[in-house]
C-alpha cells in the first residue's frame, strides 16, 4: 500500500476530464443543431461543406438574378405591347384614309393622329426602362454606319519580294596615292582618300581616324606604292578598309558585308538596306576611272501594288451630322474625333476633324479628306462622294498600317445575366430598337419610306414623345394612294415588334427553366451539404447520455479513490 502516489484518483481524474469534454461537445452539438462547429470536429467535411455552402447561396442568388431578368423582360415586353396595339391603330387609320369616301380635311384629321401615334412610340421607346436603364432604345446614340467591308489586312495587298541583295565595284588596276572611291550605303556616304605606304603588310588599312560629319563618313586607307599590284589587290585593299568603317558605325555594323571580287569588291545587304547614289568606283591615277561607273539601284526584287481600299460611310437613318460630334473613325492608327469649329476649338487628344456645316455623310468624307488626305505618311485618304478611299504609301508592312474603323451601326440594347454559381456562367439578351425611325414608320422629311410608293410628311411633324420639338416626319396619308402604301410599311413595322415580343417570350420561358433548375440543383446540393454538416439528433443524444452517465461515475470513483489512502491509518492503531 502506498500513500505518495494515489494511482487509482489519477485515473478516475483522467476519465472524468476525457468524460467531461466528451459530454460538453456533445452538448455544443445539441445546442446547435450542427455536427461540425469546428474545423477540429471534422477538417476534411468543414473544407467540403464550405465549398458546398459556396455553391448552395451562388446558386440561390443566381436565382435570384433570374426572377429579376424576368422582371426586365416582361417590362420590354410590356411597352411593346402597347406599341402593337398603336401600331394597329395606324393601320386602321391608314386603310380609312385610303378610301376616297375622304376628302383632303378628313386625310388631314387622320394625319393628325397618325402625327400623334408615331410620337407617342417614340415615348414609349425612350422612357422605357428597367432600373434606370433604357430598354427600348438600342444603345442610345448615333454613330456612322459604313458599308462594304475594310480589313486589317489592306496594306498586304501589294507583293513585296525582297532577295539578297549585292553591288560590284571593279578596278582595273592597283592602288595608288590619290585615287578616291565614294559608295553610299543606306544613305551613308563613304569617302575613301588612298594614302601612299612603304609597308606593303599595311596595304588596305586605315591612315589614322575615321571622321564622320552627319551622314559623310571620310577615311584614309594605305596603299603600298612600292609594289605594282593590280585590280585584285586593290580590291581586297578596299574591302578591308570598308569593313572596319561598317564595324565601327552603329547604323551599318551587321548589315553589310565587303568582301574582295574579281577586279574589285562586292557589297552585300544582309539586312533591309539600299545603296543608293549615282555610281561608285576607283578613280585612277590619271584622273580616269578604273572601272566603269556602277548604277547602284534599290536592292533585291521589288514588285508592289499600292494598297487601297474604299467604305461608304452614311448616317443612320433619320440621323444628322451634329450626332457625330465627339465621335469618329480610325484609319491606319490615326484616330480622328469630329467636332464643331462654330462651337469652339477642338480640345480633344485625337486628330480633330472640323465638320461644321456639313449635312450629310458625303460632306463629313469630304471635310475629312480636304482636312487631312495626304497629311499622313502612311495613307493617303481620297472622297469619292460618301465613298472614303484609303490607299496605302507604305511598302511590305502587312496588318496594321491600314486600318478602318467607325462608330458602328446602331446596336441593340444588351443585357448579361450571371444564372449560375460560377465564372462565366451567363447569358445574354437584346432588344433592338423599337422607337418610330427603327420602325421605319417615320424618316427624313419628303423622303420616301421602305416601301414603293409610300412617303413621309413634306415636313417633320413627329417628336421623341418627351419634349415638343419636330425631329421626324411621319408616313404620309394625305392620298389614297400614299395612304394605301403606308399599310404595308405599318404591317412590316408590326411584324419587327412581334417578332422582338416572341424573342422576348423566349428569353422569359428560358429564365423560367433556368430558375426552376437552380432551385433544384440548390436543394440537392442543401441535402448533400446536411449529411455532411448535420448532427443526427437521436445518435447525438445518446452520446451525450452515456458521457454524462461516465462522467458521474468517475466523479463518485475519484471520491472512492480519495478514501483508500485513510486505510493506512488503521495500521497505525
Amino acid at each position: 500500500m502506498i500513500i505518495n502516489h494515489n494511482l487509482a484518483a489519477n485515473n478516475a481524474i483522467r476519465n472524468m476530464n476525457i468524460n467531461s469534454t466528451n459530454a460538453s461537445k456533445s452538448m455544443q452539438k445539441l445546442s446547435s443543431g450542427l455536427r461540425i462547429n469546428s474545423a477540429a470536429d471534422d477538417a476534411a467535411g468543414l473544407a467540403i461543406s464550405e465549398k458546398m455552402r459556396g455553391q448552395i447561396n451562388g446558386l440561390d442568388q443566381a436565382s435570384s438574378n433570374a426572377q429579376d431578368g424576368i422582371s426586365m423582360v416582361q417590362t420590354a415586353e410590356g411597352a411593346l405591347n402597347e406599341t402593337t396595339s398603336i401600331l394597329q391603330r395606324m393601320r386602321e387609320l391608314a386603310v380609312q384614309a385610303g378610301n376616297d369616301t375622304n376628302v383632303t380635311v378628313d386625310r388631314g384629321e387622320i394625319q393628325k393622329e397618325m402625327n400623334q401615334l408615331s410620337s407617342e412610340i417614340n415615348r414609349i421607346g425612350n422612357t422605357t426602362e428597367f432600373n434606370t436603364q433604357s430598354l427600348l432604345k438600342g444603345d442610345g446614340t448615333q454613330n456612322l454606319a459604313k458599308t462594304g467591308t475594310f480589313t486589317d489586312t489592306v496594306l498586304s495587298d501589294g507583293t513585296v519580294t525582297l532577295t539578297e541583295a549585292t553591288q560590284l565595284i571593279t578596278a582595273g588596276g592597283p592602288l595608288t596615292s590619290g585615287q578616291t572611291l565614294g559608295v553610299t550605303i543606306n544613305g551613308v556616304q563613304v569617302n575613301l582618300v588612298v594614302d601612299s605606304n612603304a609597308v606593303t603588310t599595311d596595304n588596305g588599312k586605315i591612315n589614322g581616324d575615321i571622321e564622320t560629319v552627319g551622314n559623310v563618313i571620310t577615311a584614309h586607307i594605305k596603299a603600298d606604292s612600292a609594289t605594282g599590284g593590280d585590280a585584285t589587290s586593290a580590291g581586297a585593299s578596299i574591302a578591308s578598309a570598308l569593313n572596319t568603317i561598317i564595324s565601327q558605325n552603329s547604323y551599318l555594323k551587321g548589315g553589310y558585308t565587303v568582301t574582295a571580287a574579281t577586279g574589285g569588291i562586292t557589297i552585300k545587304a544582309n539586312q533591309g538596306g539600299q545603296f543608293d547614289g549615282d555610281a561608285g568606283n576607283i578613280g585612277g591615277a590619271s584622273g580616269n576611272a578604273l572601272s566603269a561607273a556602277v548604277t547602284i539601284a534599290q536592292l533585291g526584287t521589288t514588285t508592289y501594288t499600292s494598297a487601297s481600299k474604299s467604305i461608304t460611310l452614311a448616317l443612320p437613318t433619320g440621323g444628322t451630322t451634329t450626332d457625330l460630334i465627339g465621335k469618329g473613325i480610325t484609319v491606319g492608327g490615326h484616330e480622328f474625333e469630329f467636332y464643331d469649329a462654330s462651337k469652339g476649338a477642338y480640345s480633344g487628344s485625337n486628330v480633330g476633324v472640323d465638320i461644321s456645316g456639313a449635312s450629310d455623310a458625303a460632306a463629313v468624307v469630304g471635310k475629312l479628306t480636304t482636312q487631312y488626305g495626304t497629311a499622313f505618311n502612311d495613307v493617303v485618304m481620297t472622297n469619292t462622294g460618301a465613298a472614303l478611299t484609303v490607299t496605302s504609301k507604305l511598302q511590305g508592312a502587312a496588318g496594321n498600317g491600314v486600318k478602318v474603323t467607325d462608330g458602328g451601326s446602331q446596336q441593340n440594347f444588351k443585357a448579361t445575366f450571371q444564372v449560375g454559381a460560377n465564372q462565366g456562367q451567363q447569358f445574354t439578351i437584346d432588344i433592338a430598337d423599337m422607337r418610330s425611325i427603327a420602325l421605319a414608320i417615320t424618316g427624313k422629311a419628303g423622303a420616301d419610306a421602305s416601301v414603293a410608293g409610300a412617303k413621309f410628311t413634306t415636313a417633320n411633324t413627329v417628336t421623341n414623345g418627351t419634349d415638343s420639338i419636330l425631329r421626324e416626319a411621319a408616313l404620309d396619308v394625305s392620298t389614297a394612294p400614299n395612304a394605301t402604301n403606308a399599310v404595308k410599311v405599318i404591317n412590316n413595322a408590326i411584324e419587327a415588334v412581334s417578332s422582338e415580343r416572341s424573342k422576348l417570350g423566349a428569353f422569359q420561358n428560358r429564365l423560367e427553366h433556368t430558375i426552376n433548375n437552380l432551385g433544384t440543383s440548390s436543394e440537392n446540393l442543401t441535402s448533400a451539404e446536411s449529411r455532411i454538416r448535420d448532427v443526427d439528433m437521436a445518435k447525438e443524444m445518446s452520446n451525450y447520455s452515456k458521457n454524462n452517465i461516465l462522467s458521474q461515475a468517475a466523479q463518485a470513483m475519484l471520491a472512492q479513490a480519495n478514501q483508500q489512502p485513510q486505510q493506512v491509518l488503521q495500521l497505525l492503531r
